[in-house]
């Protein structure tokens, strides 16, 4: 596992937020998924979102309040840290990866709501 779900993603004390430890730094930038706003519904909507895409269509998604940027493709997802100087994505997942990680996710937050 290259990840952690937590609610403390940044040692925060006394706010709830809902994101990810990082157990490998390949996939570093997804630490910016962290948000105290989620909710499954939203993850839902994502997910539902995605799902419809069909052929070339792409979904962009901009995480509220945060510097990540998930471009979301039929069979590829990219990751995008608008704080780091390159061009490319900072790593990618397969569609099924992004689902799953959604799902599961959503899972956590309804949880720990």
């Amino acid at each position: 596992m290259k990840y952690k779900f937590t609610t403390t993603p940044y040692k925060q004390k006394n706010i709830k937020m809902y994101g990810v430890d990082i157990l490998d730094n390949s996939i570093e930038s997804l630490r910016q998924i962290s948000w105290q706003g989620w909710t499954s519904e939203e993850i839902q909507k994502i997910i539902d979102k995605s799902k419809s895409l069909r052929g070339d269509q792409d979904y962009k998604y901009q995480v509220p309040g945060s510097d990540l940027l998930i471009n979301i493709y039929p069979d590829e997802v990219y990751f995008f840290d608008y704080r780091t100087e390159q061009e490319e994505e900072d790593f990618s997942w397969t569609f099924e990866e992004f689902i799953n990680f959604m799902e599961k996710f959503k899972e956590f937050v309804k949880d720990n709501s």
